[in-house]
């Protein structure tokens, strides 16, 4: 058995100790003080066990099972549909099922099982993929959750499902004309999401980011702050704790969405290129692996879920400083939740597992 990438996990290990720096800072004026700290440091725990568990567990069982998969992606289907009765609502979206002391995310568990069920479709059909009904089939996966996804609504989450499917299809062999052709599809597709699925406030952050000086103290007023929480901190910050913005609540939903926008705050920029710095680090070695394995399906989910945490942290960066739509996507490793920051730890084991089971 070989050994793990410990570059790979040096990043991860900064980029969590990072994320509980800036956590820590913004959650000592909570009601009962540090409560989103310690919270997180519970889904930290459970996401290193869940971790250690994958690592161990024999990757190849993944890729030898149809069954398996198939199981696990008709329980997320369901998780999805059921979400949208028995869930709960938070910021005009009804997609999360609530335990009481913790609330879970079924978008980011089907985020990785989509990973995993393209990987194991398109390594299977990598010199057929050109043909239309292959592509239709692995299409219809990911239409499916998309859909769903849809009528919560979460479009940052119907998104990446979307983003993560096209980028796969894209270095499985699909041909120019099919590309051009899945444009064509993708604008229609927003041109009715955007007539049929789109709440009103959705729509109007989306209008907002075309005009962003409409409406300062309405829609407007997140992605204001944010700019305005970056650009005070300057070089090196206002410090951990003293940033007026975060620390005053000027700053709305600092710990989730706009937790870079915190960082920037009180670190300044020398905190910013430390982060993006790491995030470079850790999409190095993904990138790497994804290139070096020898089989199909670890290089298609590898890069399939390089790519979920790329686009994730393009589009939350871009959300934080102006150049794309609020859609409520969190930042890996960052931001307070346990969700994604659990789907993120099981990615990052069965990764493990197939760099410790290469042959």
């Amino acid at each position: 058995m070989k050994k793990s990438d410990h570059l790979l996990s040096l990043a991860i290990f900064l980029l969590i100790s990072f994320g509980l720096l800036i956590l820590g800072s913004l959650s000592k004026n909570d009601v009962s003080p540090f409560f989103a700290l310690k919270k997180q440091l519970i889904f930290i725990a459970i996401g290193v066990i869940l971790f250690l568990a994958m690592s161990t567990f024999d990757w190849r069982i993944l890729h030898n099972s149809s069954a398996l998969l198939l199981t696990l992606y008709g329980l997320s289907l369901i998780s999805l549909f059921l979400v949208l009765f028995f869930g709960k609502t938070s910021r005009g979206a009804t997609g999360w099922f609530n335990f009481g002391f913790f609330s879970l995310q079924p978008v980011e568990f089907t985020k990785i099982i989509l990973i995993l069920v393209l990987a194991k479709y398109l390594s299977s059909r990598h010199l057929e993929i050109w043909q239309f009904k292959y592509l239709f089939i692995s299409g219809i996966y990911a239409l499916l959750p998309i859909g769903l996804v849809l009528l919560q609504p979460d479009l940052g989450g119907a998104v990446i499902l979307g983003l993560i499917w096209f980028c796969l299809v894209l270095v499985s062999g699909i041909r120019w004309g099919q590309i051009f052709g899945l444009l064509i599809v993708f604008i229609l597709t927003i041109a009715l999401a955007w007539g049929f699925l789109l709440k009103p406030y959705q729509q109007a952050r989306i209008l907002n980011f075309l005009n962003p000086q409409q409406d300062l103290e309405g829609i407007g007023y997140n992605r204001n702050q944010a700019l305005i929480s970056i650009g005070s901190g300057r070089i090196f910050g206002k410090g951990l704790g003293w940033g007026t913005q975060t620390q005053l609540n000027f700053l709305p939903l600092a710990k989730t969405d706009f937790i870079f926008a915190a960082l920037a705050e009180e670190l300044g920029l020398i905190g910013v290129i430390i982060l993006l710095s790491l995030y470079l680090l850790l999409f190095y070695r993904l990138s790497y692996w994804a290139n070096v394995f020898d089989t199909n399906f670890c290089k298609l989910f590898t890069f399939g879920f390089t790519t979920k945490l790329l686009i994730e942290v393009f589009i939350n960066l871009g959300m934080n400083t102006g150049i794309l739509p609020i859609i409520g996507i969190a930042l890996p490793f960052l931001s307070y939740g346990g969700s994604h920051l659990l789907v993120d730890f099981i990615g990052l084991g069965i990764v493990n597992s197939m760099i410790r089971h290469r042959t």
